[in-house]
């Protein structure tokens, strides 16, 4: 028997791609899979705000580069530092579809708790963080703790997958950490709770 929620899921995705205003963006482009054409409107709306003044971007979990080209093409002026194993076919079709950005993209092949700690030795500084890397529960935590290091004040952090597989044991998913990080950091102002969490970092 097929899956009810998966039809839902692509007919929702399909509807998304008609009214996508980024759609030309990923047109000729190489992907397998796709969960970003049914946000970039709601990202459009809730981030347009910093669309002007972010310049640093960081990505966890890039895949393919399907997000990276909507912050790439969003932020215009902005630089994007993407990290990510890019296991199995990921990398060539990455550097595929992100080859036009040159200059704006930086590339690391790592796991995100050690390209975290390479750019805090950086002392890189973010205005925009997209933590969208591993769904198990220690792994978000790391990830979030060491993202929010980054990211400078006033800066935001979108969190993906807080509602994803909410049956699984808290260990296997996205939810505990980030209600922890939340309930840790009084500094995070929590602008969207849905699928995605965004938070903005209060000036200390």
């Amino acid at each position: 028997m097929s899956d009810p929620s998966a039809k839902l899921r692509a007919r929702i995705v399909e509807l998304a791609r008609t009214q996508d205003p980024y759609a030309h963006v990923f047109a000729g482009k190489e992907f397998r899979r796709d969960y970003v054409a049914a946000r970039t409107i709601a990202w459009s709306a809730l981030f347009g705000d910093i669309r002007q003044t972010t310049g640093r971007v960081l990505e966890i979990g890039s895949k393919e580069g399907r997000s990276a080209l909507f912050w790439l093409e969003f932020f215009a002026s902005a630089h994007l530092t993407c990290v990510d194993l890019f296991e199995n076919d990921d990398a060539g079709r990455f550097d595929r579809n992100l080859a036009a950005y040159g200059a704006r993209l930086r590339k690391m092949v790592s796991t995100s708790i050690k390209a975290l700690g390479i750019l805090r030795e950086e002392n890189a500084v973010f205005d925009f963080i997209y933590v969208d890397g591993s769904h198990q529960r220690d792994d978000v935590m790391i990830d979030c703790l060491g993202a929010w290091r980054l990211l400078r004040a006033g800066g935001v952090m979108l969190m993906d997958d807080y509602t994803w597989k909410p049956d699984n044991p808290d260990a296997e998913r996205v939810a505990p950490a980030v209600d922890t990080f939340l309930a840790w950091h009084e500094d995070a102002e929590v602008i969207l709770r849905s699928h995605q969490v965004a938070v903005r970092k209060r000036p200390a």
